[in-house]
């Protein structure tokens, strides 16, 4: 499933930046994330212009019954992996679960993330990306979709953190 998410920020792209390189960002919006039990940030390395940032995540939802058989408790944390390059003021993304690597192979996210400066002097986010699941049809088209919706929450926390980094003042 692919998804495209935007957010447009009244502030300048190069503020906006700033607030995506900052090493407090998790922490930060860690307190917007409902669905979200734990984030922490094991990696955060600014080198030549190119941020590399690993974030470790465990999820605080209920599993729905249907999936109960095939999803666990443990399945529901991960690793997103990103590199954010100044120079294209954009990056890329992967999750990698946090599961026995034989299982792997069952998902698979990636995506870019791409701050542009608007001609009057506001900034946009957009996201792209796609979330693929290798099981049973029925199960992946619901999975696909709760996993796109909490995406979706934790971007939409994000932009508002960023917000409020860019405005602190």
């Amino acid at each position: 499933m692919r998804f495209e998410i935007t957010h447009d920020f009244d502030i300048p792209r190069d503020a906006v930046e700033l607030a995506v390189l900052s090493p407090d960002l998790a922490k930060r919006m860690a307190p917007r994330l409902s669905g979200i039990e734990h984030i922490e940030q094991s990696q955060h390395t600014l080198t030549d212009g190119v941020l590399e940032r690993v974030w470790g995540w465990r999820a605080d939802v209920k599993i729905p019954s249907f999936a109960e058989r095939y999803v666990t408790r443990d399945m529901c944390a991960w690793d997103e992996r990103s590199t954010y390059a100044l120079k294209t003021h954009a990056s890329s993304w992967t999750i990698v679960p946090r599961v026995k690597a034989a299982y792997r192979k069952y998902f698979e996210a990636n995506g870019t993330y791409e701050l542009v400066q608007l001609e009057d002097g506001r900034s946009r986010r957009v996201v792209r990306g796609e979330v693929q699941l290798r099981v049973t049809p029925l199960v992946r088209a619901v999975a696909e979709r709760m996993i796109v919706g909490e995406v979706r929450k934790t971007f939409d926390a994000e932009a508002a953190t960023l917000r409020d980094l860019a405005t602190l003042g």
